[in-house]
């Protein structure tokens, strides 16, 4: 810190969260995630998700479909006693500039976006025989039974229309039916659900599942849920949080340039989609002030003009000679964009486990103890590949809660939003 000027301490000191500050946000979680179990309306949307936890005994061949913030996949799987093969898959974009498609737009009907989930799927699939499919829909839904969900609203900038207020498995059933494709769809749940299913198979104590990728969610087990008196998935939709957070002037700009100012608000914190842009709010308000790219020969106007993604700022933080030589930069402007970088994720991974702290304290419910063995199984590219996030978030548990940290035990869980997806056809099969 002491490297920088004031003015680019103060920016980067914003960014900073101590443990006092963790804790204070876990118990406001904590009381957000109670009210909500309780039927109050919260910021936290408390989706109940019908599935509890899998025997690990299911069996059969499902269908899968996947659909995030940027790809659709298909995949076919087959389930036998905890072993799990996939026999087939299938991946397209949902923006394709070569093939000059957008699913994504207003212009685009629910019927187009969903007839081309349908083909996609009948690519991989045998017309003669009958099988089950389990949907992984990464946005919220409010969902009535394990195969009845109605999407709430868009995240992530998608915006085709026609379908918020729909039951998206209603929707994807008669999508394939029209195509005459022998696919029935029995399950819907979100990549968080499916990443704690596929965790629950390897790791006893699995109840918290995540996503730290382009978007963010997190869900947990809970214990004696309202709904049925015992364990059930339940979806927390926590990328919606907005209480209590460590707001800055960026975060307020991200959120009000983004299509839903106001909403996904922790998302808009810590996700892929928005790291980069928050990277760039802040570099732009360090070049304006004159305290970043002060030199004649620097070649702003190119680092400005790119797209920064959560790749851009994992290079930032990586590889800061090769910002230097870019953009024909001094070595401190390196130095401060990578610190600006840092800052951002180490905010990011502390806010996430803050959120983590949340749902264990309520598992819990002795203060700010962990007592229990619990598993944390986490997919996503942020948690995955960003530079040092396991260790931040390690280091984030141990500020938190000193030796109690060692009760925590935190997975990468890969394919939860396709073999997770299986799995749910499977329990929703077996269910019947």
């Amino acid at each position: 810190m002491g490297l920088y000027s004031e003015a680019v301490n103060e920016v980067l000191s914003s960014f900073e969260i101590d443990r006092e500050s963790m804790l204070s946000m876990a118990m406001l979680f904590k009381k957000t995630m109670e009210e909500g179990l309780r039927g109050e309306k919260t910021c936290l949307k408390m989706i109940p998700s019908y599935v509890g936890k899998p025997t690990g005994k299911e069996k059969g061949t499902f269908m899968t479909m996947d659909m995030g913030g940027t790809n659709l996949r298909c995949t076919k799987f087959k389930i036998d006693n905890g072993s799990f093969e996939t026999l087939a898959e299938k991946k397209e974009k949902l923006i394709s500039k070569e093939k000059n498609y957008d699913l994504t737009k207003s212009s685009v009907s629910a019927k187009q976006l969903f007839g081309f989930i349908a083909e996609c799927m009948a690519s991989i699939t045998e017309q003669d025989g009958h099988m089950y499919l389990g949907n992984t829909f990464s946005f919220p839904c409010r969902q009535e039974a394990i195969n009845e969900a109605y999407l709430i609203n868009w995240t992530k900038e998608i915006a085709t229309e026609g379908v918020v207020g729909q039951n998206i498995n209603k929707l994807l059933a008669e999508a394939l039916e029209e195509r005459n494709v022998n696919i029935e769809p029995v399950a819907l749940i979100n990549d968080t659900v499916g990443t704690l299913l596929v965790a629950m198979y390897s790791y006893q104590a699995a109840d918290i599942g995540a996503i730290m990728g382009t978007g963010h969610n997190t869900c947990y087990l809970e214990n004696n849920h309202p709904l049925n008196g015992g364990k059930m998935i339940v979806n927390l939709e926590s990328g919606n949080y907005n209480i209590g957070l460590p707001v800055t002037k960026y975060d307020r700009k991200i959120d009000e340039n983004s299509q839903i100012p106001g909403s996904q608000l922790l998302e808009k914190m810590v996700s892929g989609y928005y790291m980069g842009s928050l990277v760039k709010e802040i570099c732009l308000d360090l070049f304006n002030s004159k305290e970043l790219f002060a030199g004649d020969d620097v070649d702003s106007n190119d680092f400005f003009a790119q797209g920064f993604n959560a790749l851009t700022v994992e290079n930032f933080i990586l590889y800061p000679t090769k910002s230097e030589v870019q953009y024909n930069c001094s070595s401190e402007d390196a130095q401060i964009i990578k610190a600006v970088s840092e800052a951002v994720l180490k905010r990011a991974v502390r806010i996430v486990a803050s959120s983590y702290l949340g749902v264990l304290f309520h598992q819990e419910n002795k203060g700010t103890e962990v007592k229990s063995k619990h598993v944390i199984a986490i997919d996503g590219t942020i948690y995955e590949k960003m530079p040092k996030a396991p260790k931040l978030m390690e280091d984030a548990f141990k500020d938190a809660l000193g030796e109690d940290a060692a009760n925590i035990d935190i997975k990468l869980v890969k394919d939860g939003s396709g073999l997770g997806a299986a799995i749910a056809a499977a329990v929703a099969v077996t269910q019947r």
